[in-house]
């Protein structure tokens, strides 16, 4: 008989191995199987945009920043 590794998304780090004639039991409580070929290599990180330089009026603050209003108290 062939067997199948199979693992759970809420179970990291563990896998099982059953017969094929058991895939769609365990497939139907979570199970997926494993592929067993070779994962393709990663992308090399593509280079980020270039950050666009803040000008002298972005930097600024504005002159008077704004007040908060004053409760009233009630006669």
């Amino acid at each position: 008989m062939d067997q199948v590794t199979m693992r759970h998304p809420n179970l990291p780090g563990q896998t099982i191995t059953v017969p094929a004639s058991a895939v769609a039991h365990h497939g139907a409580s979570g199970w997926e199987v494993v592929d067993d070929t070779p994962a393709p290599a990663p992308e090399p990180p593509k280079q980020a945009a270039p950050v666009e330089e803040k000008t002298a009026a972005q930097e600024t603050p504005d002159p008077k920043p704004a007040r908060r209003r004053r409760t009233q108290e009630g006669d």
